[in-house]
């Protein structure tokens, strides 16, 4: 009966690591997952859904600077600047993945 129990708790320990190995915090998976959310925020759309909830970028021009400002500018910013260098890495990155798996 020991012998039983201890095969299973190595065999899960075996589990876990192979587990934690494909979910290890690489620069590769945090580059991707940077990727993925300057994505997200790229395509937010202004007129159909950020104007509708009060965050459109011309309309709150005119206010102080709040916190809310901030996160508009940066949605706007992402919108704006990051336009060309998010279909660059977008490219790049289906590339690498095609290539290396």
């Amino acid at each position: 009966r020991g012998e039983r129990s201890s095969g299973a708790s190595s065999a899960a320990r075996g589990r876990r690591r192979g587990r934690a190995a494909s979910m290890a915090l690489t620069l590769g998976s945090l580059l991707l997952a940077t990727i993925l959310f300057l994505n997200g925020l790229a395509v937010l759309n202004e007129e159909r859904f950020l104007k509708r909830i009060g965050w459109g970028y011309e309309e709150n021009l005119n206010e102080p600077p709040t916190f809310k400002k901030q996160v508009i500018n940066l949605l706007y910013a992402v919108r704006v600047l990051l336009r060309v260098p998010l279909l660059v890495l977008n490219i790049l990155t289906i590339l690498v993945k095609l290539l290396l798996g």
